[in-house]
């Protein structure tokens, strides 16, 4: 998966691609939701601190149906509000985009982050590295292409989060936007669960939380590392904490690291079907763009009247957000060649938190 400011900035683009030059600015006060909206399914994995918690259906949405999923919200949406200046409508066209950024990037974060297994002790020290390069590229891509930090992005404010308004109406029609979806793509799991609603406005505003609290540019006014952050970070304790930490901007990319791969070093495909690639995030960040203004140019042309729901569905692909083969069905990750991100995820934790000052 790519994190959160990468799915912004490829929808941005590919927003602009497919509705024209104005882009983002066309969609006026719902721009917002259409910034939530790409971040997709990923809502439901930061669902831990609410129950019922949606945990599961970010899984299901990552592994399969992803284009059942969004022609099944497309087709529940109310005729008025079938507009990118709604916003549910906006973040419909969010939504459209995230699998094609994911698809894109997948391989190559796998790849350079490696997994833990827990019939390998060992790879426990890869825990926690997949966030850790996520967020890596983010610092990366936004100084390559805007030449500012992540705290200088303004995350909150992109996603609507610093504004004292009432969400109750848009996010009801968020809850029935994502009700529709899911049930359209996997009946089976929705079939007897009569908490799915309550499940979405849990994921939605925990999903809120979540990137208010990791916001890098949320940390109290004079103090760098942000001294709500390094408590909370403390009082989980190390192990925790540390695994944490991988969810937290840093202030910027350890000397020595090329997340990016801006070097051109080949890299494989991680299922080990024998690709080889020197891409770089930039690279496959430009091609999940490119794709993501086709899934919003397809939405478009479906409230037209110019494709069905089922149309639709298989232009945005059924397989997984991962990685797959031809026909888009999951492929087990083989081969990794993972940076050094766990050490530089313990140098991060130290650097947020005294260990030798008492919690209080």
């Amino acid at each position: 998966m790519a994190a959160q400011i990468s799915h912004i900035i490829a929808g941005e683009k590919a927003i602009a691609r497919a509705a024209g030059q104005d882009g983002i600015s066309s969609l006026g006060d719902a721009a917002s939701f259409f910034r939530l909206g790409c971040q997709g399914p990923d809502i439901f994995y930061h669902n831990r601190r609410t129950m019922p918690s949606g945990l599961h259906y970010g899984a299901l949405a990552h592994r399969r149906g992803f284009g059942s999923l969004v022609a099944g919200a497309a087709a529940s949406l109310p005729s008025a509000e079938r507009e990118a200046t709604s916003a549910s409508g906006a973040y419909l066209l969010g939504l459209a985009t995230h699998a094609a950024v994911d698809r894109a990037t997948h391989p190559f974060i796998i790849y350079f982050s490696g997994w833990a297994l827990p019939s390998d002790p060992g790879s426990a020290r890869f825990r926690g590295c997949h966030p850790f390069l996520e967020r890596l590229l983010d610092i990366g891509l936004l100084a390559e292409e805007l030449g500012i930090s992540p705290r200088d992005y303004g995350l909150s404010s992109r996603l609507g989060l610093d504004r004292p308004v009432d969400r109750e109406a848009a996010d009801a029609a968020l809850v029935a936007l994502w009700a529709a979806g899911l049930r359209a793509a996997y009946p089976r799991a929705t079939a007897a669960d009569h908490s799915l609603e309550i499940r979405i406005a849990n994921a939605l505003a925990d999903a809120r939380n979540f990137y208010a609290l990791t916001d890098p540019g949320s940390a109290a006014p004079g103090d760098p590392r942000g001294g709500a952050l390094a408590l909370w970070l403390k009082r989980l304790g190390a192990e925790e904490g540390r695994r944490l930490i991988s969810l937290v901007y840093p202030e910027r990319i350890p000397l020595g690291l090329d997340p990016m791969n801006l070097a051109g070093s080949e890299w494989e495909h991680p299922s080990g079907i024998g690709l080889r690639s020197r891409a770089s995030y930039l690279d496959l960040m430009a091609k999940g763009a490119a794709d993501a203004a086709r899934a919003i140019a397809r939405v478009l042309g479906f409230w037209k009247g110019e494709l069905s729901a089922q149309a639709l569905a298989r232009e945005l692909g059924e397989g997984g957000l991962a990685f797959g083969d031809a026909s888009g069905d999951a492929l087990p990750p083989r081969i990794s060649r993972p940076l050094a991100l766990s050490e530089a995820m313990d140098a991060e934790y130290a650097a947020h938190v005294d260990l030798s000052a008492p919690t209080g």
